[in-house]
């Protein structure tokens, strides 16, 4: 089993992560049917509304995932009363499927009951099947289905 330790994101490094963060976003907005403007639109809008004050927005927690000296990953969590949403978990393009999605969750897993948090939540794309099924290995369950139809 591949194991990570989680490390606080600096202010300095959270500006690069959220102008990259915000780009996959648009990207997978885009995957899902939305136009390129209408995905950088509603991806900035989202990012301006989820962290309005940025680095220093409460209860937002950003770390970087490491394996010895190379980092692999990043995790954005947010809890409130209690409640943990993963608002994004990414694993570096050169080192996925080799279990560090997995070993993130369960590091956020842990650092959630270390900080008493009782349930954690959060979005899976429809298009992104292999992030669904490694949720649904980890215990995660459905809550919802938002659908659409392209007219």
């Amino acid at each position: 089993m591949t194991d990570v330790r989680l490390e606080p994101m600096t202010e300095d490094q959270y500006q690069p992560w959220r102008s990259e963060d915000e780009a996959h976003f648009t990207q997978s907005l885009t995957a899902s049917g939305q136009s390129p403007q209408e995905a950088a639109g509603n991806a900035a809008d989202t990012y301006k509304d989820l962290l309005p004050q940025g680095f220093a927005t409460p209860d937002n927690h950003f770390w970087y995932a490491f394996d010895g000296d190379r980092r692999v990953g990043f995790l954005w969590i947010k809890v409130t009363r209690g409640t943990a949403f993963i608002y994004n978990i990414a694993v570096e393009p050169d080192v996925r499927r080799r279990g560090y999605g997995r070993a993130i969750m369960l590091a956020a897993e842990d650092w959630c009951r270390d900080n008493g948090v009782t349930r954690i939540g959060l979005h899976v794309f429809a298009h992104n099947t292999g992030a669904r099924a490694l949720y649904e290995q980890l215990g995660f369950v459905e809550t919802g289905r938002r659908m659409a139809k392209d007219l």
